[in-house]
């Protein structure tokens, strides 16, 4: 879009990387030149957390997953699912390079100040972008996801579970009853939930698209 946001020259540049076949995808990273008053604070925080959640959740190894200026070889299209609408399909098409093992190259782009009015909400767009990033940590690391969830319950409820425990060598009696249920609830629930992570791993696995999409 021509909001004057991004440096036409370094669209050149990403070009001169994929003709030159050092990469198959190029980003920019805004934070390494970004002019003064670029963009506002609240936008810089959510921009690295966001950044720093998906390359954590996601394995994305960028700087600045949200920057929208990028160049890909055309035949890498077909791959980029788009899923979500608006900003959140900027993190789809980097979990994708991730999952497809494309050479990502990010290099740095200057940043200027937004000519005009804008229709971004930073709350409502981030929040959109942060479910999106959880939406696709559990449908491409089915096993992290879920075996994460799966700890923190069992924790949950071994916790309770030793307090039972300990009421009861003082006591000789079991007299937190509902306490005992959540404890054994929340264990059995959270094996559940490691044993979903590993058959939706294999499932992914087994239906890994080994596609070829760079030509000799």
């Amino acid at each position: 879009d021509a909001d004057g946001t991004y440096e036409p020259k370094d669209i050149a540049k990403m070009a001169d990387i994929i003709i030159s076949e050092d990469a198959d995808f190029v980003i920019g990273n805004r934070f390494a030149n970004m002019h003064k008053d670029a963009m506002s604070t609240t936008n810089r925080i959510g921009n690295r957390l966001l950044s720093n959640v998906a390359r954590r959740l996601l394995n994305i190894q960028v700087a600045d997953s949200q920057c929208g200026l990028r160049a890909f070889r055309s035949d890498l299209a077909n791959i980029f699912y788009n899923s979500s609408l608006g900003m959140p399909f900027a993190t789809e098409m980097l979990t994708a390079t991730s999952m497809y093992h494309i050479r990502i190259k990010e290099i740095p782009t200057s940043y200027y100040k937004r000519m005009g009015g804008t229709k971004l909400n930073p709350i409502q767009d981030g929040g959109r972008i942060l479910g999106t990033i959880i939406r696709l940590m559990r449908d491409t690391r089915p096993l992290s996801f879920f075996l994460s969830i799966g700890l923190v319950m069992i924790g949950i409820g071994t916790f309770f579970g030793i307090e039972v425990l300990l009421d009861y060598l003082k006591t000789h009696t079991v007299s937190r009853i509902p306490t005992s249920i959540l404890s054994v609830l929340l264990i059995v629930l959270g094996v559940q939930t490691i044993s979903l992570g590993l058959i939706s791993d294999m499932i992914k696995n087994k239906n890994y698209d080994k596609r070829i999409f760079f030509s000799e």
